[in-house]
């Protein structure tokens, strides 16, 4: 839809009344938030006449971040009534008591919802829609009740699936890898249906990140095809534009230099322009790309603007995410104490939370950094196990968040022979005398190949060097 409309192609409340009603088959939150101008200008003649409006409203209402006006809107009805029940579900701040309460109401009285959107931005169930991830213990010690509760909001019967799922996550984050793949292959296929796509989409991540952890470097085109050709039949889908930043995911491994600034240019969100919470995966991978391109002033400044809309919406996830990108980022720019500063907050909260993936998949990005900080503050558990984890990643993917190098520059055989000699270990004196050179210009030709390679010392230029395939 054209952000300018005339007046004729302006939808009436009984349209955008029809187009709500569609939002689990053809009409997507997306094409909700892109209606938002109408909703917002509805009257209250419009509003009395069509209520289910209301929901346009409180839904976008969520997307602008502006969670305390979607209570407001959710006040306008009578406590226990149908719209203040499922808008009441769905509002990210719900809390568990609440949240729990207000689907026993719902079965208690045989009251019908339908549908509810339990991950919308964000390829993730644990921190979708809501950030389930502070419930997820509770999750997993309830789940017959966690499943029938499911089942009454959803007509399919796929609670048990959301179930595995959940827990899938749950265990991934905590890095038991076996038992995340074993419950996340179940439900690939039960969610292979019009309704469930949204979650194909995060098993089908999930299990692509299992696959990562365990060594295997993973093209998104190769797990995503079948949702790609979903949206071409069924319309255009919000995790249509998830795919497109899972797709720079894997740029993001391979070092594409090309892929990563095409997605920049063309498709990344503007932060700066129409800001959206449905965007917020987006976002995360925007701060990476902005990350290996050395844009640090345009990171800060989008996790800062991203870090009140966080708190607010209580995403303990998303807050630890933003923090250790900020950690990286500082520690980059050699900026050590503000590193350090940021990774106390993201590690607090990842041991809180169990996130050991969270932190540890970033592997050499913040490997380092995590083991300056236990020199700084001692050895710890928790810290121990993420740098595991980190050296595992960086072993495994090499390339990933590296400094987009220029795969144009060229070495001279000079230039080749003496990274070759260093990487046998050979000193400066040992190459001068190789090359028939003196020392000082074995410097000068390993300031130059630090400088093609982005490199600080010997050892990183041939990590380097091997990873883009100069050593053979």
């Amino acid at each position: 839809m054209n952000k300018v409309q005339t007046e004729q192609e302006r939808p009436s409340a009984q349209e955008l009344e029809d187009r709500l009603r569609r939002t689990m088959t053809d009409y997507f939150l997306i094409g909700a938030w892109r209606d938002r101008q109408y909703y917002y200008s509805l009257t209250e003649q419009d509003l009395k006449e069509h209520p289910v409006c209301y929901c346009g409203i409180f839904v976008n209402l969520v997307m602008d971040g502006e969670l305390k006006k979607a209570w407001d809107v959710i006040n306008v009805f009578p406590e226990n009534s149908f719209y203040n029940l499922s808008m009441t579900l769905v509002h990210p701040e719900v809390t568990l008591r609440k949240f729990v309460d207000t689907i026993r109401y719902l079965k208690k009285n045989k009251i019908s919802i339908g549908h509810v959107v339990l991950t919308a931005g964000r390829p993730s169930i644990l921190n979708g829609a809501n950030d389930f991830t502070r419930v997820a213990p509770y999750i997993k010690n309830h789940k017959k009740i966690f499943t029938e509760d499911v089942n009454y909001l959803y007509a399919d019967a796929t609670g048990s699936s959301i179930y595995n799922l959940c827990i899938a996550e749950y265990n991934y984050q905590r890095d038991r890898l076996f038992d995340a793949e074993v419950l996340v292959s179940r439900t690939i296929k039960e969610f292979d249906t019009p309704t469930q796509r949204r979650l194909l989409f995060v098993a089908l991540y999930l299990q692509s990140k299992i696959l990562l952890a365990n060594g295997k470097l993973v093209k998104a085109s190769s797990y995503i095809k079948d949702i790609r050709n979903f949206v071409k039949k069924e319309g255009q889908a919000e995790f249509s534009y998830n795919i497109d930043a899972a797709e720079v995911v894997g740029a993001l491994y391979e070092n594409d230099f090309v892929q990563i600034s095409k997605w920049l240019k063309d498709k990344a969100p503007d932060e700066y322009a129409e800001f959206c919470m449905l965007d917020l995966y987006r976002y995360m991978v925007k701060m990476r790309c902005y990350i290996v391109t050395k844009k640090y002033e345009a990171v800060i400044a989008l996790a800062e603007r991203l870090r009140p809309l966080l708190i607010e919406g209580k995403r303990h996830m998303d807050l630890c995410e933003i923090d250790m990108l900020l950690a990286i980022t500082f520690y980059r720019a050699e900026k050590k104490e503000q590193a350090f500063e940021y990774l106390e907050h993201a590690v607090k909260n990842a041991k809180v939370h169990g996130y050991y993936r969270l932190i540890g998949d970033e592997g050499a990005a913040i490997l380092n950094l995590l083991i300056d900080y236990m020199k700084l503050k001692g050895e710890d558990y928790f810290l121990k196990s993420l740098i595991q984890i980190a050296r595992s990643m960086a072993l495994n993917h090499p390339m990933y968040l590296k400094t987009v190098y220029n795969k144009n520059v060229e070495f001279s055989q000079t230039e080749i022979g003496i990274l070759k000699f260093v990487e046998q270990g050979k000193s400066k004196e040992e190459i001068s005398e190789c090359f028939f050179i003196t020392e000082n210009t074995v410097k000068y030709h390993l300031k130059n190949i630090y400088l093609k390679l982005d490199a600080n010392n010997a050892c990183q230029a041939v990590w380097n060097a091997r990873a883009l395939g100069i050593l053979g």
